[in-house]
């Protein structure tokens, strides 16, 4: 026994429903990222600033790397928006060309695995600059 029309337009709502949410949820992440890695900088570049000058620090290639980690984050989490939004104009143009139904699928597959590749690097690289910052602060704080 099938699903009703009245079901399989409840599915559609309720999936179309989820496309929006994941939507919102990835132009969050992105925010996020920028947010915290943006603002990580600029609270380093103040306790160089007003608590540990580069003069008198050690260790500053740990902080270097930290930076270097954050501008990265930065730059990957940028081009992960660009290509998220040419994918999609591609998924438009290809849905226009009424292209194979299966083959539209690996594709948006396949774009989408670049995308969240991208995105898990952006959260690796956060981390790694942020536990560098934190270990060039605990440092040199003590000193």
């Amino acid at each position: 026994m099938g699903k009703s029309k009245e079901e399989i337009r409840e599915w559609k709502e309720y999936r179309l429903s989820i496309l929006e949410q994941k939507s919102k949820s990835d132009d969050d992440f992105e925010k996020y990222i920028t947010f915290i890695a943006s603002g990580a900088l600029g609270l380093t570049i103040t306790f160089i600033e007003k608590i540990s000058p580069l003069e008198t620090a050690v260790v500053i290639w740990v902080i270097a790397l930290g930076w270097f980690l954050l501008a990265l984050t930065l730059f990957l989490n940028l081009l992960s928006h660009f290509l998220s939004s040419k994918y999609n104009e591609q998924t438009v143009e290809e849905i226009d060309e009424e292209i194979e139904y299966n083959r539209l699928i690996e594709r948006i597959d396949c774009r989408n695995m670049i995308i969240s590749r991208l995105n898990l690097a952006s959260i690796i690289l956060l981390g790694l600059g942020i536990v560098s910052i934190l270990i060039f602060t605990t440092i040199n704080a003590y000193k």
